[in-house]
């Protein structure tokens, strides 16, 4: 596990478990997504994304909660899911590697019936349905 530098800005640089510096190969993007990590037992931990490349991803986790060495990330909202393997961990930040990246499909739309209007009297046989008033002046 490498510990992860480079939280920030222009920062493109990442410190390996050597203890050198190294050059991140793609672009960082930073983000704010609510998401959920699913572990492979079924349980899910609310998690937010704050950087993400194609490459991998800077998660926020409660410190306390255990992750194992693979698991996957959805963000709410998006039709993805992430497999991802942890690289590293400091404090309630946890870097990962995206190792696969999968579509959700798209759950199909249930059709809401429309409330059903009762249907006019009918008229009877011969009668239009709008009548005809007379004048109660004579005419003299």
């Amino acid at each position: 596990m490498t510990d992860g530098g480079g939280h920030g800005g222009g920062d493109n640089h990442t410190f390996a478990a050597a203890g050198a510096w190294t050059e991140r190969r793609e672009e960082r993007k930073e983000t704010n997504w609510i998401a959920k990590i699913r572990l492979f037992d079924g349980r899910e931990i609310p998690t937010t994304v704050k950087d993400v490349s194609t490459s991998g991803a800077r998660l926020v986790v409660p410190e306390e909660m255990e992750l194992p060495e693979r698991f996957m990330f959805r963000v709410i909202g998006r039709d993805f899911v992430c497999a991802v393997k942890l690289m590293w961990r400091r404090g309630s930040a946890v870097g990962v590697r995206i190792e696969r990246v999968g579509k959700i499909e798209a759950k199909p739309a249930v059709p809401v019936a429309a409330p059903e209007t009762p249907a006019a009297p009918a008229e009877p046989s011969g009668h239009t349905g709008v009548h005809k008033r007379g004048s109660r002046v004579s005419p003299n």
